[in-house]
């Protein structure tokens, strides 16, 4: 099994930052997904990947306090384990890192309360597809479970 990988569920102002990856990448090139990656051989814990990776994809200027993790989900594609780590932000985001990501996408929290939010845009009649269409991009896999799982907590986290 591949090294275990972290991501980051920063909650800055009441959405949740998101990234759409690069087409250039070898792996989930134009995916809307977490800020995160593989744990390092320098990363002591999995929070440290996801603070690591986050801080390698996104100029951010303020502090990030973590505030809770969620139980990992193995991801197929990828053949790993994947860690959400929650963190409070506080400041802004002034920048991408443009080899890793195409654009960054603010998910207002409100949006995972809506129903119609969880339905596959192509195939509404399939239940329990976690695909997610938000400012023109489709969220979808580990990504969509992981925001749909996080709707259950985030009232205890915020």
């Amino acid at each position: 099994m591949r090294n275990p990988a972290a991501v980051l569920l920063g909650l800055l102002n009441d959405q949740i930052v998101l990234t759409k990856r690069s087409a250039g990448l070898r792996s989930f090139s134009q995916h809307v997904c977490l800020p995160g990656g593989m744990q390092d051989y320098s990363d002591e814990t999995l929070v440290n990947t996801a603070i690591r990776e986050f801080n390698e994809e996104l100029t951010f200027n303020g502090s990030l306090q973590v505030t809770a993790c969620m139980y990992p989900e193995y991801s197929i594609v990828s053949q790993q384990q994947v860690y959400p780590v929650i963190a409070r932000l506080d400041g802004e985001i002034t920048g991408v890192n443009q080899d890793e990501v195409e654009r960054l996408i603010m998910l207002p929290l409100e949006q995972l309360e809506d129903s119609n939010f969880y339905v596959h845009p192509h195939y509404p009649e399939i239940k329990h597809r976690f695909c997610l269409d938000y400012d023109d991009e489709l969220i979808w896999g580990l990504t969509a479970y992981i925001l749909y799982k996080f709707k259950d907590l985030k009232s205890y986290i915020r």
